[in-house]
């Protein structure tokens, strides 16, 4: 079988017969080959130029010894690279084998870029993200049927709770904060299937893995627990600028309140800035280690690298989801509300229908009696269906299209989106993955007494000022502000220092992120260690965190409080 060399990836082909004198593409890099029509097998060999009529011998080298270089030892009738000894075009100054440019003595710009990537050619993205894309959703339609019934049933259950907490119920308090917790968690299972299934299908694409639809299954209560994480994100990669951009559009709201449009900018920015991002974090939450989708600055470098391949990827989506946006502003302009329950056009039809009912049975029935509400409920909860599906799968369909379109652009940029998966034992954690485990601690710890349980004494002490701040709070509340500190420091202190001071050597935020907290020894902290820690923690954060800063500066990234208890916080690794 004949063979061929690409010239884009330097991929040996073995061209099937019938290929000969044909157009192919390279299976690697999609690159179009010109095949030879010859029928040899064998590599095929660049062009030569014409043989040269050969010198005769004159009187000064009779025996021909002219034609070879006296230093190079080259034949001048054939082009090789004096590097590495291939044959070259004669036409061509840069060899394909080890891209060194024989005429500047260097190698070619062009061949150095393309050997020091590391993945695909980014350019192919912006052609493949559509073939790629509409050929996995071709493939994998059921994938969207069921991600359409998901999101039906999230959506009626959004619509019934939100309509039961924030209309129907107005005065008792107990149903109404009942169904609006239900509102909430019935939401966040929209985002929350994206998510999960968001995360597969990109990871899956990028590490070229193989997609098994099979083994996804729908699972009501991881989905809400994702939502939650995809609700967070927002607020966690935007926290270290979001005070900063409110406080600037508040001071110049009031330099100029009769022109706030200080505010919007800065609402807008708080809004669109994680939207952008949003599909490279989606591609660093797939690495193994997933803290560059959390940090802000590691996001925007990425996409100053990936400026190009983001920005398509965006005006993709948008032109996908065209159709699905289409159909849901039509059937709420239909019903004349966003929400089916509340709808008068939905309202008026069932109401109709169920007096008509009635009407057929021969019964006697008020809109106040019972059988008129059995018979009215389930008709308004099949119309929300019939309206909210056609939106949820429609709405599925661009969903798995873009799903794919993000892994592709994980996949092609790889070269310049650095997603981390491998880590050296020990490393040093740097200032912004602090950053993130410190904040997942500060949400964590007022839950010490649940979720400590490292120290069972401790954990008793704190269940019984758990108990001790309900009753100050119910009987004597003048002694609420004394207790509250007294609560606050007990959880605050159990949490780091019970944790770090243990063979855990790490708080939930840490762990979470692969951290560990030890001695400059490499060995555990104490726990007098762990509780001087803890306090100057504590005074540093009653200084507004500036301490903290020095940590970015820090040659082995460690902070105040490392330095004074001779402590540090390093990746646990792969070990």
């Amino acid at each position: 079988m004949p063979k061929i060399r690409c010239r884009s990836c330097e991929k040996v082909l073995n061209i099937p017969e019938k290929a000969l004198g044909k157009t192919i593409a390279c299976p690697k890099c999609q690159t179009k080959i010109k095949v030879p029509a010859g029928k040899s097998g064998g590599k095929s060999q660049p062009k030569r130029a014409p043989k040269k009529t050969a010198s005769k011998p004159s009187a000064s080298d009779p025996f021909g010894f002219g034609d070879i270089d006296d230093y190079a030892l080259e034949d001048r009738e054939n082009q090789i690279c004096p590097y590495c000894a291939a044959d070259m075009d004669e036409d061509d100054p840069v060899c394909r084998s080890c891209g060194m440019n024989v005429e500047t003595g260097q190698m070619d710009r062009k061949e150095q870029k393309k050997r020091a990537r590391k993945g695909p050619d980014p350019n192919l993205f912006f052609k493949a993200v559509w073939s790629e894309s509409g050929s996995f959703l071709k493939k994998e339609w059921g994938l969207a049927i069921r991600t359409g019934g998901a999101w039906t049933l999230f959506g009626v259950l959004t619509m019934l709770c939100g309509f039961m907490g924030f209309i129907y119920i107005q005065e008792q308090m107990p149903p109404k904060v009942f169904w609006i917790s239900m509102t909430v968690l019935s939401f966040l299972g929209l985002p929350g299937w994206f998510w999960i299934l968001g995360l597969r299908i990109i990871g899956d694409t990028r590490l070229r893995n193989k997609f098994q639809s099979d083994r996804i299954h729908f699972d009501l209560f991881a989905s809400i627990a994702s939502g939650i994480r995809a609700l967070v994100w927002p607020g966690i990669v935007m926290g270290p600028v979001t005070p900063l951009l409110i406080l600037a559009g508040i001071a110049m709201f009031a330099s100029n309140p009769e022109n706030p449009v200080f505010v919007g900018i800065a609402i807008l920015l708080i809004g669109v800035i994680p939207l952008v991002l949003l599909p490279l974090a989606m591609i660093h939450m797939t690495a193994k280690y997933k803290y560059k989708g959390w940090i802000l600055w590691e996001l925007l470098k990425d996409f100053t690298k990936a400026f190009p391949g983001v920005i398509y990827f965006h005006i993709v989506a948008f032109i996908v989801a065209i159709p699905a946006v289409l159909v849901a502003v039509g059937i709420f302009y239909l019903i004349q509300d966003i929400n089916p329950f509340n709808s008068s056009v939905v309202n008026n039809i069932t109401k109709n229908i169920t007096q008509w009912t009635i009407d057929t049975i021969g019964m006697n029935a008020d809109s106040d009696s019972m059988i008129y509400t059995l018979i009215l409920v389930p008709l308004n909860i099949s119309a929300a269906f019939l309206l909210i599906a056609p939106i949820g799968y429609i709405a599925a369909f661009p969903a798995v299209f873009i799903m794919r379109a993000n892994g592709c652009l994980g996949y092609y940029y790889s070269s310049l989106i650095d997603t981390i998966e491998r880590m050296k034992t020990g490393t040093p954690a740097t200032f912004w993955v602090r950053y993130l485990s410190h904040t997942i601690d500060n949400l964590l710890y007022p839950l010490a007494s649940f979720i400590v349980t490292a120290d069972k004494r401790a954990m008793l002490i704190g269940q019984v000022l758990n108990g001790a701040t309900i009753l100050i709070m119910l009987f004597n509340k003048a002694m609420l502000p004394i207790m509250g500190i007294i609560w606050f420091l007990y959880m605050n202190w159990m949490y780091w220092t019970i944790q770090e001071g243990s063979e855990l050597k790490s708080t939930m935020g840490k762990d979470a992120f692969g951290l560990m907290v030890i001695t400059e020894d490499n060995k555990k902290m104490d726990f007098k260690q762990a509780t001087k820690k803890w306090a100057l923690r504590l005074c540093f954060q009653i200084l507004g965190g500036i301490p903290f800063l020095l940590t970015a500066f820090q040659s082995q990234k460690r902070a105040p409080h490392d330095l004074l208890t001779k402590s540090k916080v390093v990746w646990k690794g792969d070990r």
